[in-house]
């Protein structure tokens, strides 16, 4: 319940009261669980995640699997319980209300976001040491390129409110397939 007042409502006009009188719980019982709102939409995020989410880890790769293919399996796993899960309404409430929260932002950051950074920037370098990817490649910025698909059918999609969405699916299999051919190693 909490989640659908955060993302219906907003992180700003949710109100711990209306949550308690929602849950049929006293005001204070939230707090002696959370001391702020702040606490309780990580309260939120934490269950989420832990119902949700398995997040990428580069330590799951096999020798027999690409990278490539364990990115593209991955992260079409993630992506397929995106919006039914809540946590597109999650990252959306991120994208808009964070400028005013940083506290969010940063949680959503550490929890979610920088830890696929992190573990897709060492899949890259994995790699590279393996000659599927050119040494020239930059890791980090590779690793951004290839998140950017996620990130981009969502504001295309639900906040510029397209009349011709984009298929994340499609927009982030197409991009992972072209920076691996456009990164491949020179053949001597």
């Amino acid at each position: 319940m909490t989640l659908t007042e955060f993302t219906q409502l907003g992180f700003s006009n949710t109100r711990i009261s209306e949550i308690a009188k929602n849950a049929s719980i006293a005001k204070g019982t939230i707090y002696s669980y959370f001391e702020t709102k702040e606490k309780l939409f990580e309260g939120v995020i934490d269950y989420l995640i832990q119902e949700t989410y398995h997040p990428l880890e580069s330590n799951e790769l096999t020798e027999e699997e690409t990278v490539h293919d364990f990115l593209l399996r991955n992260m079409l796993n993630m992506m397929e319980s995106f919006e039914s899960s809540g946590r597109g309404n999650i990252a959306r409430l991120i994208l808009k209300e964070s400028a005013h929260f940083p506290e969010i932002r940063h949680f959503y950051q550490e929890k979610i976001y920088s830890q696929n950074l992190k573990e897709t920037e060492k899949l890259l370098q994995i790699a590279v040491q393996r000659q599927e990817l050119a040494t020239a490649v930059q890791p980090l910025d590779l690793a951004i390129l290839i998140i950017a698909p996620i990130w981009m059918s969502m504001i295309h999609n639900r906040i510029l409110q397209s009349a011709t969405p984009v298929q994340p699916v499609q927009l982030f299999t197409e991009n992972l397939r072209y920076l691996f051919q456009a990164n491949q190693p020179v053949q001597k």
